[in-house]
């Protein structure tokens, strides 16, 4: 087995995971946080589970909670000028 074979056997499940986690809804996301938490993990990835645990959103935008804002002005309509051809 080469090099290169053991760094493609580490990578590609790699990022295997990191595209199935930017492709899970909140929900998947915070069963599969709640069940890391259970694990006897090291401290470090502990704390790390803990905070992502409070802030499992799946756009990262940490504004879905809070009311929305209405703009002061509604935007100006856009006008359109249609031109006919001539042939």
């Amino acid at each position: 087995m080469t090099l290169q074979w053991i760094a493609v056997a580490v990578i590609v499940p790699l990022c295997a995971l990191y595209a199935a986690w930017s492709l899970m809804g909140t929900t998947s996301r915070r069963r599969v946080v709640a069940w890391l938490a259970e694990r006897p993990l090291p401290a470090a990835w502990q704390r790390r589970l803990q905070r992502s645990q409070a802030a499992a959103s799946a756009c990262g935008c940490d504004g879905c909670d809070t009311p929305a804002t209405k703009p002061a002005q509604p935007p100006a309509p856009s006008v359109v000028h249609v031109h006919r051809r001539s042939r």
